[in-house]
């Protein structure tokens, strides 16, 4: 059935609003704005739900091998300005705390594989660096807006969550709580 010429237009113009509509959300959510506060959250849950995807080298990576040991679960996209800016302070830090046992896995989403690798060639990171492109990961671990970070203890027991841009200086207080000398834990 065709529309009316005018029918046409009207259409196009509700189509084009409600595209405009969904990008200023989506621009919105990416800033934080109208959605939690930003910083140090609690994540909801004590336990890391564990997962298995893949780098972008196709190989799959599962957070259970790395349940001994400190993460930090960081998750990120290309076209966000804010874990842009952050990349290289996490890039930095993760040289220095891989020798001290860390682990840093990165969950790249809602992302062009072209946008990921892209960004992971510009920033040099060397940590891994996981696709969650159906979503599940980012859905069961309540990801709103990006860049958001988790900082999970040995047992992939959940210290907190991060939401927003990370300072190196925050990064450093919050490796610390969940590292292997932190005050009253192993």
């Amino acid at each position: 059935m065709r529309l009316p010429r005018g029918g046409r237009l009207a259409a196009i113009v509700v189509g084009a609003g409600t595209l405009g509509l969904a990008l200023a959300l989506a621009v919105a959510m990416s800033r934080g704005i109208g959605g939690p506060e930003l910083g140090a959250v609690d994540a909801g849950f004590t336990s890391a739900a564990d997962f298995s995807l893949e780098t972008l080298e196709g190989e799959p990576v599962r957070l259970a091998e790395f349940a001994d040991r400190p993460v930090f679960l960081y998750f990120w996209a290309s076209w966000c300005a804010p874990c842009r800016s952050e990349a290289p302070v996490i890039q930095q830090l993760w040289a220095e705390y891989e020798a001290a046992g860390y682990v840093f896995i990165g969950i790249n989403m809602l992302d062009s594989e072209a946008g990921a690798r892209e960004f992971v060639d510009e920033f040099g990171m060397t940590f891994p660096v996981l696709r969650d492109v159906a979503g599940d990961v980012y859905l069961e671990y309540g990801v709103y807006g990006l860049p958001e970070a988790f900082f999970l203890r040995p047992g992939l027991e959940v210290e907190e969550k991060y939401i927003g841009e990370i300072t190196a200086d925050v990064l450093r207080e919050k490796l610390g709580a969940i590292g292997p000398t932190a005050a009253g834990r192993p």
